[in-house]
């Protein structure tokens, strides 16, 4: 559900360039290890190259390298990059390398490749290509300004969330709600007991008691956005299966996790699927807690032990944060959000790009539960999307048609101590 390119800097990728998965993809061809070979050496050259800021011959490190790759088969690109060309990442690195080695000409044609390349495919990161300096010696250039309108009108996630049309109350199928299993349920009795979650949440008020159990799960496992999903979805055997494994999990099985945690505690909590207008790499998933000190539901985000506040530092609601995106209103994240301790979070990247890509559907199981995802028989699945009020009877690529869709606000935010 999601791709790893959320916890790294799009503009700081210039010799990642996929080397990583393909060569460790290509050691299982052993028929052909000429080839091979030349994508290791072109790797280890291109690394230099890079460290040395020689533009020129790493332009041409990088056309071998590209001209090697497409030589192979269709079917063999196809297994190495799940594509028969190389994503827009390489092309993207390759217009900045033509550009800083003087070459404009070949660099805005790549550039004008790459934007070809990502719109409709993958996920643009407009604000790093905005403020990317390796681009300085392009922006004046008309053909340079024509993908960049391009590039604004599919890449500007903000924009297109404020554009977004108003959910509609009282529009919705009969019979929606919303249940939470209740804390004396022995699965959950047995994690609070395994976990000693009483201890972890400690003796202050409520928020900091929720913020201690975001904070226990962000470190319990890794993050790792390219896992696969266990069989077992359950916080214990999720942990034991990552110290087994030496392995992290997904952002959903993090945010599954931190809800069966926060319902054995006695909160009422749900993991959401946070989705944009258009699926084309990855989606979000977190966790919301329902507090009563604040009478309303909290963002709260394991994978980045993060939370969303106010100007005056008060925890907001997946909905308010939404609003506040559409009407340029002041939000800011914990100063302690980070990545697996390797990179911080800002408030830009997160909030005004990543998050802005990701409000614009908002999906969760109607029943909060443990073991919420894992196949047993008899257990019943539903999930219901919040969707703007002109789009619940439009094909989407984020949102499956099995998915009960509804555009009505109020009862997907609903008091869990409604009736």
């Amino acid at each position: 559900m999601e791709v790893e390119n959320m916890k790294r800097n799009f503009a700081n990728l210039k010799m990642a360039i996929l080397l990583t998965l393909v060569m460790t993809t290509i050691t299982t061809w052993a028929q052909t290890p000429v080839w091979q070979q030349q994508l290791d050496s072109l790797d280890k050259e291109a690394d230099e190259l890079y460290e040395k800021q020689n533009w020129k011959l790493l332009v041409a490190n990088q056309e071998q390298y590209r001209k090697i790759i497409m030589e192979q088969p269709d079917s063999v690109r196809q297994e190495l990059l799940q594509d028969t060309d190389l994503g827009g990442n390489f092309y993207y690195n390759l217009a900045c390398y033509r550009a800083l080695s003087g070459d404009i000409n070949g660099a805005l044609s790549t550039f004008e490749y790459y934007t070809d390349r990502v719109i409709g495919r993958e996920e643009i990161y407009l604000y790093n290509i905005n403020t990317d300096s390796d681009l300085n010696s392009l922006r004046q250039e008309s053909r340079f300004i024509k993908c960049m309108e391009r590039l604004q009108e599919w890449g500007d996630y903000k924009q297109i969330l404020k554009d977004a049309q108003p959910y509609y109350s009282g529009l919705h199928p009969e019979g929606i709600r919303f249940r939470y299993m209740a804390p004396n349920n022995a699965d959950l009795v047995q994690l609070r007991e395994q976990f000693k979650l009483d201890s972890v949440a400690g003796a202050g008020d409520e928020i900091s008691k929720i913020k201690n159990l975001l904070h226990w799960i962000h470190e319990a496992v890794p993050h790792d956005g390219n896992s696969y999903n266990p069989e077992i979805k359950n916080t214990a055997a999720i942990i034991e299966l990552c110290k087994k494994e030496n392995r992290g999990v997904n952002c959903r099985m993090m945010a599954q996790m931190l809800t069966e945690v926060y319902l054995a505690m006695g909160f009422k909590a749900r993991f959401v699927t946070c989705m944009p207008k258009n699926l084309v790499s990855d989606c979000h998933v977190i966790t919301t807690v329902y507090s009563n000190t604040l009478n309303k539901w909290l963002w709260v985000d394991p994978t980045f032990d993060l939370f969303v506040m106010d100007e005056n530092g008060t925890m907001l609601s997946i909905a308010e944060v939404r609003e506040r995106i559409r009407n340029d209103k002041p939000l800011q994240i914990n100063d302690y959000a980070n990545w697996n301790h390797k990179s911080t979070q800002t408030k830009e990247y997160y909030i005004d790009h990543y998050m802005a890509k990701n409000l614009y559907y908002l999906v969760c199981m109607d029943e909060s539960r443990f073991n919420a995802e894992t196949p047993i028989e008899g257990q019943t699945y539903r999930y219901i999307a919040l969707m703007p009020y002109d789009k619940i009877n439009t094909e989407s690529s984020s949102i499956n048609w099995y998915y009960t869709r509804i555009c009505d606000e109020q009862l997907f935010w609903q008091s869990p101590y409604e009736e």
